[in-house]
């Protein structure tokens, strides 16, 4: 064999071992879990596996060819790794996450060319959404665990989930408990608080805890939705003939309709002065009169009242009658606003998003940036206006991950002062105003109070958020 033939089968064999390690790196390339993306120097993906396909949810030729500025204007991703290693020429590893909700731990390497310059740069995502989750799932875990009061406090929560009542606050659990005992005695009760703050919830447990509960009527009747001339028919019936258009054999009304049981009377403060006459009548003797009878129907029915309005204002105003409000004012239960029991914030959230996620079939989870945002949001509509939040984060969020920037409301700023009253320093953002705020009122509260649970009581918060608020700002107790 000529010298000439031995250096071509040395060729062969050699561009035959290329071929094979070339056929290797593109089974590592096509088949690898993770994806993988080739960026040369002027910043254009020139490859990409179809794990990274996957990833964005979209074909190569939708963005192989691109650049990679443009696909994060196009919000493809939210960050380029790329641009920081050809910048630097240092490997670098950051979260990035995609458009289509999944979180990736995501390195850029850099390959050198002969001239000393960043030739490309190889980009892999790894999957992490699932650990971010699971991690989610961990700290609210711990949030839960360390937000356990005493033995009595659980008992008492516990007790509250047996009737479906979603509360952590002391505040609440005191009305509801309260609510119980009034349950068993037949004296009527005056809810009063906000709208939206839970007086039905309080007014559904009188009636559950009562001797009249579910096998007796609870009738819930709103006196401000029913228009002013079918009020009267609506809670006290009518005979044939009482009016045009009244049915043939009559029709009895809701206290009727509530004997043996009990009646909820929301807004009641909206009653007419003539049907305040009828109702305190049916409060003292029991007993009424259909619209067009003249035979007294007696009735046994529990009456509870709710009105989100200062009823003594109105009886000075001389729209309410002041011998019905006392006669209704016997026991009265005050519900607190969603703003001053913080704790059933992040429980409220919490069963609404579950209930949310069985109704839509997501699986979301509310971080804890997300449930630190709620905590500081005034909620001006209450438990109402919760529910309505949480229904619109589940379905608008993008990942299974709802973050701070999923709030759709506008938190007011306090003013940008210390707890000593001094200016913070200029320069600072809205969120460094924040922080420094806060762990400033925390260190001046822990620093004059004997406990954390004392601390935690003179801030308005529970004792888990406020271990938390702690180890976010590295602050000890000493």
């Amino acid at each position: 064999m000529s010298g000439m033939e031995m250096k071509l089968k040395s060729a062969l064999e050699e561009l035959n071992q290329v071929k094979k390690r070339l056929r290797e790196l593109e089974a590592v390339f096509e088949h690898c879990h993770d994806g993988i993306s080739i960026v040369d120097r002027s910043g254009k993906i020139v490859s990409s596996n179809p794990a990274m396909q996957k990833l964005y949810n979209l074909s190569a030729g939708d963005y192989v060819g691109k650049n990679v500025n443009d696909l994060v204007k196009e919000g493809i991703f939210n960050t380029n790794v790329s641009a920081r290693v050809l910048a630097t020429g240092q490997p670098l590893a950051i979260m990035q996450e995609v458009r289509t909700g999944v979180r990736c731990l995501t390195t850029g390497v850099p390959v050198m060319g002969e001239d000393g310059r960043v030739e490309m740069v190889v980009v892999t995502s790894h999957d992490v959404t699932e650990l971010y989750a699971l991690k989610e799932r961990l700290r609210q875990s711990q949030k839960l665990a360390g937000g356990y009061q005493a033995e009595l406090t659980d008992m008492r929560i516990a007790q509250m989930q047996k009737e479906d009542i979603v509360v952590r606050s002391r505040k609440m659990l005191d009305i509801l408990d309260l609510a119980r005992r009034l349950a068993a005695v037949d004296t009527t009760v005056l809810i009063t608080g906000e709208s939206g703050s839970g007086k039905e919830v309080v007014a559904t447990l009188l009636h559950r805890a009562s001797p009249r509960r579910s096998e007796k009527s609870f009738i819930k009747v709103n006196c401000g939705a029913i228009p002013r001339d079918l009020l009267e028919s609506e809670l006290f019936g009518y005979e044939y003939g009482a009016f045009t258009g009244a049915a043939r054999e009559g029709r009895p009304g809701l206290f009727e309709l509530a004997d043996g049981g009990s009646i909820f009377l929301d807004e009641v403060g909206e009653l007419p002065l003539d049907l305040q006459v009828k109702l305190l009548r049916v409060l003292q003797e029991k007993e009424f009169k259909r619209i067009g009878s003249t035979r007294e129907v007696r009735v046994d029915v529990r009456v509870i009242a709710a009105s989100n309005r200062d009823l003594q204002e109105l009886v000075s105003q001389g729209r309410f009658r002041e011998d019905l409000y006392y006669r209704l004012n016997v026991v009265p239960l005050k519900v607190p606003p969603l703003r001053e029991r913080k704790e059933d914030i992040v429980a409220l959230a919490q069963h609404y998003v579950r209930h949310f996620n069985r109704r839509y079939g997501f699986e979301k989870v509310l971080s804890a940036e997300l449930i630190d945002v709620m905590e500081n949001y005034h909620w001006p509509g209450n438990v109402r206006e919760l529910v309505n939040v949480v229904e619109r984060m589940v379905v608008t969020g993008k990942g299974n991950i709802l973050g701070a920037e999923e709030f759709p409301l506008e938190i007011p700023a306090p003013e940008a002062r210390q707890a000593d009253g001094k200016h913070l320093p200029k320069g600072l953002g809205i969120q460094e105003v924040l922080r420094e705020t806060e762990k400033s009122v925390i260190l001046n509260v822990l620093q004059n109070s004997r406990s954390t649970a004392g601390a935690a009581k003179s801030l308005g918060i529970s004792r888990a958020t406020l271990a938390r608020k702690m180890r976010k700002y590295g602050i000890r107790r000493r």
